[in-house]
């Protein structure tokens, strides 16, 4: 039976009548296509309208006064917004937005096709209740709670991030969204919402180049090739049946010796150098994980450095110096081109480079290193301890507790010594940690740039091992484009300045902003790229994000 106030049509049946004057098999075919027709309307008949009319500003209030108890609706599909609800419904009166002629009605389509499209960026449909809202099970009053619960989501989402917190070492501070007033706007304008939810997305390039690059892979046809097991390390010369995959993983299906020959170590060479891995020919266990990663994987990947995105500043200056730690790279981008371009080397896995951004402020050339405290007594006490005069030539000094001056490390008896009871620096000079220069943006975290005197690790590719800090492959290019930028005066003692010091702060008139990001998937170039992660954070990343979409 048809519910109430919805008009009844009956069509007469073509398909016996065509049969009764015997028509040909085409005429029958069209009583079928007709036949379809008029099912597909009968079904927007018997449900749109029904739904349009069943709702008011009663059955909204239900709704609302509910939220967030235990096997509602709201409950079941895990609505998230509900102070927001709340407020946005009781100012109205709770009139519907979305039925009854509602000042979104009309937009109902175009919420459905955007939650569609934001998958494209890593988003699960679950967290916008898409199922729901292209069912036919749900009355009116409660679709209307979750079509607002989603646009509210997905304004939040695309301009803050889908997740609160998965990194313990991001810093930088995130810019909210007004989502009320961004609802508000749309309503008291009847503006088209695809428009203003596509402008919440990020809008530097490089995030919309990892989004073209997410489409290419999740087009691709996935090609089998059986993982590469862990085991021993394989070098040119190896043979068997690991070799034998390794062959058909690099070079494609077919029928190989399983012998680690020339051509599958050009091969390895290659794919080394594109995945930014050591290129040394030995397939050990950083190269299998990137190795044995298949379109997914890279899809994961490309979802945690697109929220990545999301995270940063949504306005970023056209000139700035930024650091990405999991590329072990430094760019300076000067009027929004890029400028300058070095090596760098970052934290240990054990001592992370932090995320943040602060702006460099001074530089100090010939610099004292004052060891920071953890370094000194975990790195360098057992040092004193055993052998204070190898640390003495190479310039350490301390002060002890209760004195006012720094002493020579050999003049001390270091067996006597307790963490705390000293202060540990070291000076000026070549053979300083810190190298002729330090950049410094003064931060919580005691990170800064600086030059350094080990130039030899520069020619490894995966750069782990400072205690925190960036050191520069070419520090004094760096410093000319600093200094350069800043109409600097110590510009023209530059050079004296790097060979002999003395200690001299330089003092920035024009501070820059600096940026430590960590992104494992970046455009270099006209393409998309991988870097290994070195710190295992995207699959945290990951983890929460697959999981979003969970009833809360």
């Amino acid at each position: 039976m048809l519910p109430a106030g919805i008009l009844q049509l009956r069509l007469p049946d073509f398909g016996r009548a065509l049969q009764r004057r015997k028509l040909c098999y085409l005429g029958a075919m069209i009583a079928i296509f007709v036949k379809a027709a008029v099912r597909v309307l009968w079904v927007s008949i018997l449900t749109i309208p029904a739904l349009v009319l069943a709702v008011d500003s009663e059955d909204v209030r239900r709704q609302i006064e509910i939220l967030g108890v235990p096997g509602t609706v709201s409950n079941i599909h895990g609505v998230r917004n509900v102070p927001a609800l709340v407020d946005l419904y009781s100012e109205r009166q709770y009139r519907p937005l979305w039925f009854a002629n509602g000042p979104l009605t009309l937009m109902r389509a175009a919420l459905i096709a955007e939650v569609e499209a934001s998958a494209g960026h890593g988003f699960g449909s679950r967290r916008y209740h898409l199922k729901a809202l292209t069912g036919q099970d749900l009355p009116a009053a409660q679709l209307e709670v979750l079509y607002t619960d989603a646009l509210l989501s997905q304004a939040h989402d695309r301009y803050t991030g889908v997740l609160d917190s998965t990194d313990d070492d991001w810093f930088i501070q995130r810019e909210p969204l007004d989502t009320i007033a961004f609802l508000r706007s749309l309503v008291d304008q009847r503006s088209d919402i695809r428009p203003a939810l596509h402008a919440l997305w990020p809008r530097h390039q490089e995030y919309w180049a990892l989004v073209e690059k997410r489409a290419a892979l999740a087009a691709q046809e996935e090609v089998y090739a059986e993982a590469v097991p862990a085991g021993s390390l394989l070098r040119p010369g190896d043979s068997g049946p690991r070799v034998q995959l390794l062959q058909q993983r690099l070079l494609g299906p077919g029928e190989y010796s399983g012998v680690f020959d020339s051509s599958l170590k050009d091969a390895v060479t290659g794919f080394q150098r594109s995945a930014g891995l050591e290129a040394d020919n030995i397939v050990g266990e950083a190269t299998l994980e990137v190795l044995n990663a298949n379109r997914f994987s890279w899809i994961d990947r490309l979802d945690a450095n697109l929220e990545r995105w999301r995270w940063l500043p949504r306005q970023i200056p056209s000139t700035y110096i930024s650091v990405n730690i999991a590329a072990f790279r430094l760019r300076v981008i000067e009027d929004g081109e890029p400028e300058l371009g070095m090596d760098v080397i970052v934290g240990r896995p054990y001592r992370q480079t932090p995320i943040f951004t602060e702006t460099l402020k001074y530089l100090v050339f010939f610099p004292y290193w004052n060891v920071p405290y953890s370094i000194a007594t975990k790195d360098k006490l057992p040092l004193l301890r055993t052998d204070a005069e190898s640390l003495a030539q190479a310039g350490y000094e301390v002060q002890l507790r209760g004195d006012t001056a720094f002493q020579a490390v050999n003049q001390v008896e270091w067996s006597t010594i307790k963490p705390g009871e000293f202060t540990l620096r070291q000076r000026p000079g070549q053979k300083n940690a810190l190298g002729t220069v330090k950049f410094m943006l003064p931060n919580p975290h005691s990170v800064y740039l600086h030059d350094t005197p080990d130039k030899a690790l520069f020619s490894k590719t995966e750069r782990i091992f400072s205690s925190g800090c960036i050191r520069l492959a070419e520090a004094q290019k760096l410093a000319d484009w600093v200094l350069n930028y800043d109409h600097n005066k110590y510009l023209a003692d530059l050079d004296r300045l790097l060979a002999s010091g003395p200690s001299t702060t330089a003092y920035l008139a024009r501070p820059i902003p600096v940026y430590l990001v960590y992104f494992t998937a970046f455009r270099e170039g006209d393409a998309v790229v991988f870097r290994r992660d070195v710190y295992e954070r995207d699959e945290r990343i990951v983890r929460a994000l697959r999981s979003a979409g969970d009833p809360v």
